[in-house]
C-alpha cells in the first residue's frame, strides 16, 4: 500500500513541470489578451480616422454646395467702374431711342388747323368746304366710318379741283378703292368734254400714310402739301 501511495504522489520534478506549464499558459493568455487590446485600439483608431475623414468630406461637399447655391442666388457684385459704364451705356441707348422715335413716329394731324391752312394757301374760288353729305355723295364714305376728315369739293361738276384728307379707323384699302372709283368716273367724264380738267385729274395724288389718306386734285399740289405739313400736332 505504501508503494502504491508513493506511486500516486507526484514527485518534485512533476510539480515543477506543472508550475512551468501553468506559468507559460498564463503568459500566453496574457499575451493574447494584450494583443487583443492592441488590435482593438488599432481598429478603434482606424475607425475614428475613417469617421473623421468621412465627416470632413461631407462637410466640404456641403460647403461646396452652399457656395454654389449662394453664387446662384446672389447676383455677382460689380465694381463701381462697371456700374458707371452700364449707366452711361443705358443713357446712350435711351437717348438714341428718343431721337430715333422722333423720326419714325406717325404724327397726328390737327384737322381744325388743317382746314384753316388750306383755306389760307389755296385759291378758294374753285372750292367749297364739304360736309358729311358731300363725303357720302362723292366717295360713298359715312362720317361714322372715319375718325376725322377735311373735304374741299369743287364748286362745279365740271371742275376737277378736289381735296380730301381722311383719318380712318381700320384698314385703308377699302377707302382707297372708293376714292379711286370717284377718280375713274370723273376721268371718264373730263377726258372728252374738259381736257384741261382732265389734265389736272391725271396729275392728282392718292396717297396712304399710316391711318391717313390724302386725295389732292389741284393745279399746284405743293401748295396743298405745304398746308398739310404745317398742320401736324
Amino acid at each position: 500500500m505504501e508503494k502504491d501511495n508513493e506511486k500516486n504522489t507526484p514527485s518534485i520534478d512533476d510539480k515543477l513541470k506543472d508550475s512551468v506549464k501553468k506559468d507559460s499558459v498564463k503568459v500566453e493568455s496574457t499575451e493574447v489578451d494584450s494583443n487583443k487590446d492592441v488590435f482593438k485600439d488599432i481598429n478603434l483608431e482606424q475607425t475614428a480616422r475613417l469617421r473623421t475623414i468621412k465627416s470632413e468630406d461631407i462637410e466640404s461637399k456641403r460647403r461646396g454646395k452652399k457656395v454654389i447655391s449662394e453664387m446662384v442666388r446672389k447676383p455677382l457684385k460689380t465694381s463701381s467702374i462697371y456700374k458707371k459704364k452700364y449707366t452711361i451705356l443705358a443713357l446712350i441707348v435711351f437717348f438714341a431711342f428718343v431721337l430715333a422715335y422722333q423720326f419714325v413716329k406717325v404724327k397726328n394731324l390737327d384737322f381744325t388747323k388743317l382746314s384753316s391752312n388750306i383755306e389760307k394757301r389755296v385759291d378758294m374760288a374753285n372750292f367749297v368746304k364739304g360736309n358729311d353729305i358731300d363725303l357720302k355723295k362723292m366717295y360713298g364714305i359715312n362720317k361714322l366710318e372715319v375718325d376725322n376728315y377735311a373735304l374741299f369739293a369743287p364748286k362745279s361738276n365740271m371742275e376737277a379741283n378736289e381735296i380730301l384728307i381722311l383719318k380712318v379707323k381700320g384698314d385703308t384699302s377699302d377707302y382707297v378703292n372708293r376714292i379711286q372709283k370717284r377718280i375713274d368716273a370723273q376721268s371718264s367724264s373730263f377726258k372728252n368734254y374738259a381736257p384741261a380738267q382732265y389734265e389736272i385729274l391725271k396729275k392728282a395724288d392718292l396717297v396712304e400714310k399710316g391711318q391717313y389718306i390724302y386725295f389732292i386734285s389741284y393745279k399746284d399740289l405743293n401748295v396743298v402739301y405745304d398746308a398739310i405739313s404745317n398742320s401736324y400736332k
